[in-house]
């Protein structure tokens, strides 16, 4: 008998993450169900005093603070659900899973980043098991490396691009921690960049303020708008690169990696241990050491693109982290035979339905 799966949160409206997790478990056979206060006051989670079932957690930690704000800020309505969601893993029978994707909670106050540490921290010790997304913390945090699920696994390789110079996108939140400030601060004029996605409008009005200053209007588009997944996926496959310049120590993992790799030719990362462990083992990953490497390394692409824009990332990113590769290590750490459809037939599937 396969488990039920409790996971926390149950959707996201960010990105596919969650929506894509929970295939992969349906895939081998699991019910999956939310984790929820709401469920909780209805009684919907009696499963949890089951010790073959298991709690899938995420982010939990961001619950102490308030949304949508750069220097975030307490919320103590958040503190009170983060602390009845600890003491109900804490008594739960379930194994009790924590996938740690950050350091730190985005976007704190400087003065409260000690918080979302010890939060963080304290979520590990409540947890039978962790999880991370990138092997090189897997010794750190005590944690099984489960590889993070593309967002949505290519059918083919990109168009091959017929740009003199490479076409770079950001994409996803425009939020502080990504660093968007810096990049423009050293970005050059006559490479194509585009910066799309919703964010703070103080922070967006920062980066049009640097745009204006530096004369790049000619180069640098901001589209500060929710995009649809479609509107997503067809923005990145017009574009060659993907550029992720995430702060230093912010998160483990981008998810915006996994939403591009094998749809772009290129991606241009901040150097991360994750980034270094990718490169090891996939060609098409270019990185930089900081914000002043900024403006050389794209420069650098720009000359080598005639060779470069054949680059083909797609079949290495499948490998990892398609659909096949994280039905067979999820069944593995959760101890149960993978059913459901091939994965290739689900996916299939799922294209038909688009």
């Amino acid at each position: 008998m396969h488990p039920i799966v409790f996971v926390s949160p149950f959707s996201n409206t960010e990105n596919p993450y969650i929506a894509r997790q929970q295939e992969v478990l349906r895939g081998l056979g699991c019910e999956v169900r939310p984790l929820s206060l709401g469920a909780l006051l209805k009684g919907r989670c009696w499963g949890l005093t089951n010790s073959r079932n298991v709690v899938l957690v995420h982010w939990l930690e961001n619950r102490l603070f308030k949304k949508g704000k750069a220097q975030r800020r307490v919320s103590v309505l958040g503190a009170a659900q983060f602390a009845v969601y600890v003491v109900t893993l804490a008594l739960a029978r379930a194994r009790v899973v924590y996938v740690v994707h950050d350091h730190d909670v985005h976007d704190v106050k400087d003065s409260l980043r000690w918080l979302s540490t010890r939060a963080i921290r304290l979520l590990r010790r409540v947890a039978d098991s962790r999880v991370v997304h990138d092997p090189s913390f897997a010794a750190r945090y005590g944690a099984t490396y489960l590889p993070h699920p593309l967002y949505a696994e290519p059918t083919g390789s990109p168009p091959l691009s017929s740009h003199s110079v490479p076409s770079i996108a950001a994409m996803g939140a425009i939020r502080p921690y990504k660093c968007l400030d810096a990049v423009l601060e050293g970005w050059p004029p006559d490479v194509p960049l585009l910066i799309a996605g919703t964010g703070d409008p103080a922070y967006i009005a920062r980066l049009r303020a640097i745009v204006a200053r530096r004369a790049l209007e000619g180069a640098v588009t901001i589209d500060d708008r929710f995009l649809s997944d479609d509107e997503f996926f067809a923005t990145l496959g017009a574009r060659d690169v993907l550029l992720l310049p995430h702060r230093a120590g912010a998160n483990l993992v981008s998810g915006a990696f996994f939403a591009g790799v094998g749809h772009v030719r290129l991606v241009l990362a901040r150097e991360t241990p994750f980034i270094a462990w990718a490169q090891r083992r996939m060609t098409g990953i270019v990185s930089f050491a900081d914000d002043a490497d900024i403006g050389p390394r794209v420069n650098e692409l720009a000359r080598e693109w005639s060779t470069m824009r054949t680059v083909d990332l797609t079949p290495q990113a499948i490998a990892e982290f398609g659909d096949a590769a994280c039905r067979e290590a999820y069944g593995r750490f959760l101890g149960v035979t993978i059913e459901g459809p091939d994965p290739a037939t689900a996916h299939a599937a799922r294209s038909e339905e688009v």
